[in-house]
């Protein structure tokens, strides 16, 4: 899986605030700076799905993850607060922030194992009352 993440730098915000905010979700990104925004390739999702884990928000992250399946099922897009972000929270903005949200992107490669759906559900197993039911 390919995964990317891009999210505007308004002129009111601190870039280095902003890059915070990305490095607390995906530490091992690789950021690169593009006029008015970051962006980079997410190398390693582990610690975001650790920190889904962590928050018990096991059900809800995968329910906005895949509502962001293309109809192709070939890539995800979804949307994370860069305020919820910058305080180590997972957040999925109802609607789009008027300073813009770190937005993240799946994309299937050839030779991937998994489809962006399996990927989802590898990120957000199945729960009951709580509790990992699913392959984690």
């Amino acid at each position: 899986m390919k995964v990317t993440v891009v999210t505007p730098i308004r002129p009111t915000e601190d870039p280095v605030l902003v890059r915070q905010a990305i490095l607390g979700l995906f530490p091992g990104v690789s950021l690169g700076d593009g006029p008015g925004r970051v962006s980079g390739d997410v190398l390693d999702v582990a610690a975001f799905r650790s920190r889904i884990w962590e928050l018990r928000i096991i059900d809800t992250a995968r329910g906005q993850i895949l509502h962001g399946l293309t109809a192709d099922g070939k890539s995800i897009r979804f949307r994370l607060s860069k305020q919820a972000a910058l305080a180590r929270q997972v957040a999925f903005p109802p609607r789009p922030h008027i300073l813009g949200d770190i937005e993240v992107t799946v994309e299937a490669e050839a030779g991937d194992a998994r489809t962006p759906e399996q990927w989802a559900w590898w990120l957000c197993p199945e729960t009951v009352d709580g509790e990992i039911v699913g392959p984690a």
